[in-house]
């Protein structure tokens, strides 16, 4: 294995990759499991995904070459049958790496573990925080048959020490990737991509992409702007989204409301989920990070990726992904005041913006390559023998 884990290597292998995720909903962290997948197939790898049908992760996945096994139950406790199927299933397969994605799905592949005479290795792949005391008899059996931890953070690992019997050198440090060059080499012009989402090409563009949910914080932002707005400073908005599926807060609503109320829905514009996301931060100026509940951030990568000068909130994952003043500046979650400082900051002092986003690019290149996550996790494999 060579140790620059930013240099892919082929790969040469004779058993497959597991990847089980029975999730039936379709945000990050499936839209993660499917770029691991594709990733490890474009290696040479193997790969089968284990789930539910009529999910967006399960068609994309099939649509991308991968193998797919569907799994009929996702109960938490007592599914035997279903953890028979499994066993079966990575057998045939021949997967000796069974990686797990939800955490739900934990009990049914130690079952499954079990059941094939431990025929596979164990994996648990990272996406969410581990909350509460997990030191109990039951949740120490279970993480006793897992082989690794794959944590996407140092903050991850620490709780996780904290709050389990989970032996520490099992866990591995691997941070979720990007495919660098859609944000880096390739680029979008900044005209082409404003002119792309009918924006005003002379105008700053503070923009924050991601969900439209009270937890993500586009109302924070929208009174921050107000409070830009009202020292002189014309600010327009990139509030790039889909509404949240049901909802029940009329969340949308109230965001149109408020642009309505400080007079500013020529300065805000409203964009749906975009799938050629590189094209959302080259027409950004600063790019906001207002979440009061993040527990990753891939935006906050492809901002830094895109070298935009990043604000993010002192919350979740983000305290380790940015460095206040160096590769970006940090703020309060929920005070649109110290966001609205933040942005003036920025928008006052040019050469501050670009040495924060210079750095905010290189930290990306360096750390969230996809080539390094997949190498880390091939190494990985690789050490469990």
């Amino acid at each position: 294995m060579s140790a620059d884990a930013n240099n892919p290597q082929p790969a040469n292998r004779d058993y497959s990759i597991g990847l089980l995720c029975a999730s039936g909903s379709w945000g990050g962290l499936e839209m993660n499991v499917l770029k691991l997948a594709l990733w490890l197939k474009e290696r040479g790898w193997k790969v089968t995904l284990y789930g539910q049908k009529a999910t967006r992760l399960f068609e994309n996945a099939e649509a991308g070459g991968i193998s797919v096994r569907h799994l009929n139950s996702t109960f938490k406790y007592g599914d035997l049958v279903n953890a028979r199927r499994l066993a079966r299933y990575v057998r045939q397969d021949n997967v000796q790496r069974l990686i797990i994605n939800y955490g739900k799905d934990l009990f049914l592949a130690v079952l499954a573990k079990c059941l094939s005479g431990r025929f596979f290795k164990l994996l648990m792949q990272q996406h969410l925080h581990v909350g509460g005391d997990k030191k109990d008899l039951f949740h120490t059996w279970e993480y006793r048959h897992l082989d690794a931890w794959i944590a996407p953070l140092e903050m991850f690992a620490d709780r996780l020490k904290l709050n389990t019997r989970l032996d520490p050198g099992k866990i591995r440090i691997i941070p979720f990737g990007l495919e660098l060059d859609r944000f880096t080499t390739l680029r979008p012009d900044k005209s082409a991509a404003r002119r792309a989402f009918d924006l005003p090409e002379d105008a700053v563009i503070a923009g924050i992409v991601g969900r439209l949910d009270v937890k993500k914080g586009q109302d924070v932002l929208i009174r921050a702007a107000h409070l830009v707005h009202e020292v002189g400073c014309p600010l327009h908005l990139l509030i790039v989204g889909d509404r949240t599926a049901n909802d029940p807060e009329g969340f949308f609503e109230l965001l149109e409301s408020l642009t309505e109320q400080f007079g500013m829905k020529s300065c805000v514009h409203f964009r749906p989920h975009q799938a050629d996301v590189e094209q959302v931060y080259a027409a950004m100026d600063i790019f906001v990070l207002a979440s009061h509940s993040e527990t990753y951030g891939m935006v906050t990568i492809e901002a830094m990726a895109s070298r935009r000068p990043v604000i993010g909130t002192a919350e979740g994952g983000t305290v380790q992904i940015i460095k206040d003043g160096v590769n970006g500046l940090m703020v309060p979650p929920q005070h649109d005041r110290k966001l609205a400082e933040a942005i003036l900051k920025l928008v006052d002092d040019p050469s501050l913006a670009e040495k924060l986003a210079s750095q905010a690019e290189s930290d990306a290149i360096s750390r969230y390559s996809h080539n390094r996550q997949v190498t880390l996790v091939e190494a990985l494999f690789d050490s469990l023998g």
